[in-house]
């Protein structure tokens, strides 16, 4: 699952709100609303807010994993 929580907490570091970004980045009021719905983006979007921020990808977004893959076992 993405996550944008690291957006939020870069937003709040920098003292900036995601309408500012929206309007610096120029977004739509959909796109910003996937952000709080914690809904999929299109990755050049993710790239604009990267550049203006000048922060790596990782301080925008991160993936959750909601459960654990099998492990697999070496055979003998």
């Amino acid at each position: 699952m993405i996550s944008y929580e690291p957006l939020f907490r870069t937003l709040q570091e920098k003292g900036l709100k995601l309408i500012e970004i929206e309007r610096k980045c120029e977004l739509s009021s959909a796109t910003t609303s996937k952000f709080r719905k914690g809904q999929p983006v299109n990755l050049q979007t993710i790239n604009r807010i990267c550049c203006f921020l000048r922060v790596p990808i990782e301080k925008v977004v991160e993936i959750k994993f909601e459960y654990d893959l099998p492990t697999t076992t070496k055979p003998d």
